[in-house]
């Protein structure tokens, strides 16, 4: 009977109150704009293409380092123990170099996809800000962050046509 006269007074009290707001929100699938505006395919393209050129290099040294393995392990048997030792520690020292340059290349693309990143971002805040500014909007959210709206609210489309237009 309380549970009963609690839910009574929660209802009525949220249908009397007003919960239109004055503020227009909308939102924006980011990742969709990346993937699909000229300036964002421009982007991937050039991170892809680092991104293999450091892979493939990572690839070489390692196929250096398995052949000189391969290499000790043909002649351990044949070479003195202070030859093999010696090999061993040559090999153990060109693994922590190629572990070294294999996170420097690593840590270097990531730093540059992240300033390729920021460079598009500032490239498109405008965009958006300007549009959020002609169409009154007080509140953009990222579509990934939305459980459920209203599809007129997502104005990924209008935004992307907008800079692939100011891309051309």
């Amino acid at each position: 009977m309380y549970f009963q006269k609690f839910l009574l007074i929660v209802s009525f009290l949220l249908l009397s109150f007003n919960a239109h707001s004055n503020d227009k929100i909308a939102f924006i699938n980011i990742e969709y704009l990346f993937e699909n505006s000229i300036p964002g395919k421009i982007v991937k393209e050039n991170l892809q293409k680092i991104k293999s050129e450091k892979l493939e290099l990572i690839k070489i040294k390692e196929k250096k380092l398995i052949e000189q393995e391969n290499e000790i392990k043909k002649t351990q048997n044949i070479i003195s123990k202070d030859e093999l030792d010696r090999k061993i520690k040559i090999f153990k020292e060109n693994v922590t170099l190629y572990n070294d340059e294999k996170d420097d290349i690593l840590n270097n693309f990531e730093n540059k996809k992240n300033s390729e990143l920021k460079i598009f971002f500032d490239k498109i805040n405008p965009i958006l800000q300007d549009y959020m500014d002609e169409e009154s909007i007080n509140i953009l959210f990222e579509k990934k962050n939305i459980f459920i709206g209203r599809s007129n609210n997502d104005i990924t489309e209008k935004i992307l046509e907008i800079i692939n237009n100011k891309s051309e």
